[in-house]
């Protein structure tokens, strides 16, 4: 009779642990679906787009051919993918390029180097193989007009690190690592893979310390600039969905192709872009200057400091949800904000940018940057 009691009461427990989970998740996709219904205003004065970067497909080891990837892009709304086939270069995937049902395709390849993975962009196509050399790839990737990205550097195929070679950005975090990381933590939210995936993905996302570290320690002497990475292989919807690179143009984008291209790499050149996760909250028209009274510098920009010109800092959005700002400068925090405007006199050289995080319930770990702009260079006067 004990025994038959003590297994009721056990069953009892079990059925309502059960209910509170079932109660939790289901709180839980309320609040994610909620929050993604609240779209920022689309405002101010420049021209925004936004994409994704590092994308594989089945020209080389993706698992979907290229209208497929087209697809998923097109349902989540994109402006542009940056396709990033693994090849020394990948040359059919060079060759996809163009408007291909309303959406701009973009390609680079991803280069298998001495010191780990290396994207390379904007390239006129060589008569011959990069350098499996790290350093002379990134110098001949320069010699044929592009620049390079440093690849998942402490993850997957990780990057030894040794003289600056000029690379021109790092990614600051992956979705492909983050998932294959972190999957663990992220288990008791498996039942919402059939109806929110995003919700799964999300709780995968771990402040990346490694990376944001090595990226200030980088700029502090070169411009180098921050990348938030798909590394899509599978599961395209779902990806494209989270890390965007929203960026910014000097004129709207054109509908000619070549010039199209030219607008988006030249941006990504000039650091005239930041990142979000866009499956925790939609971003859009955020902005990061510098003001002094002879001049107004965008995002991404470089000026000499000099103590007799009075600078601002300034940074401006229109989130219709709570957040708070974080100001870095050599990647120590300078000053807060509870919203996304900052305001803040420089009163020395140092390499600003900004981190933003979700407040109010967001699925996002407290620490992890929702939002990351790309630096402004104050470097010391040279005479």
């Amino acid at each position: 009779m004990r025994a038959r009691r003590g297994k009721k009461r056990l069953f009892l427990g079990l059925v309502i642990l059960l209910g509170l989970y079932v109660l939790w998740l289901g709180s839980t996709l309320v609040r994610y679906r909620t929050g993604r219904g609240v779209s920022p205003e689309k405002t101010g004065s420049g021209f925004e787009i936004q994409g994704v970067y590092h994308v594989h497909t089945a020209f080389s080891d993706g698992r979907q051919p290229l209208e497929k990837v087209v697809a998923a892009a097109s349902a989540e709304n994109l402006d542009f993918i940056i396709l990033t086939d693994h090849g020394n270069p990948n040359r059919a995937s060079l060759e996809s390029q163009g408007w291909i049902g309303g959406l701009l395709v973009l390609a680079g390849s991803e280069l298998s180097v001495s010191r780990g993975h290396l994207v390379a962009l904007d390239f006129r196509p060589p008569d011959e193989a990069f350098s499996q050399n790290a350093e002379e790839a990134a110098q001949q990737v320069a010699a044929a007009g592009g620049f390079t990205v440093i690849a998942h550097p402490f993850s997957k195929t990780r990057w030894s690190w040794g003289e600056f070679a000029g690379y021109s950005g790092i990614e600051i975090a992956d979705s492909d690592s983050m998932f294959r990381r972190n999957f663990l933590r992220a288990v008791p939210y498996l039942p919402t893979l059939p109806l929110s995936p995003q919700v799964f993905l999300l709780r995968t996302l771990v402040r990346p310390w490694q990376t944001l570290r090595k990226w200030d320690e980088m700029a502090a002497s070169q411009p180098v600039y921050g990348y938030f990475s798909v590394d899509a292989h599978l599961a395209y919807r779902i990806l494209f969905s989270c890390f965007r690179l929203h960026v910014l143009l000097e004129e709207p984008l054109a509908a000619d192709f070549d010039k199209a291209r030219a607008q988006v790499f030249n941006s990504l050149r000039r650091g005239a872009f930041y990142c979000a996760v866009d499956a925790a909250r939609p971003a859009f028209g955020f902005n990061f200057w510098l003001e002094s009274p002879s001049e107004v510098l965008p995002m991404g920009s470089t000026v000499s400091f000099a103590p007799s010109v009075r600078m601002h800092l300034r940074s401006k959005a229109a989130f219709p949800f709570p957040v708070r700002a974080h100001l870095f400068r050599n990647g120590e925090v300078v000053g807060r904000s509870d919203g996304p405007e900052i305001s803040f006199r420089p009163d020395g050289p140092g390499v600003y940018r900004i981190e933003i995080y979700l407040r109010g319930g967001s699925l996002l770990s407290r620490d992890f940057p929702w939002l990351i702009s790309n630096p402004i260079f104050i470097r010391e006067a040279r005479w």
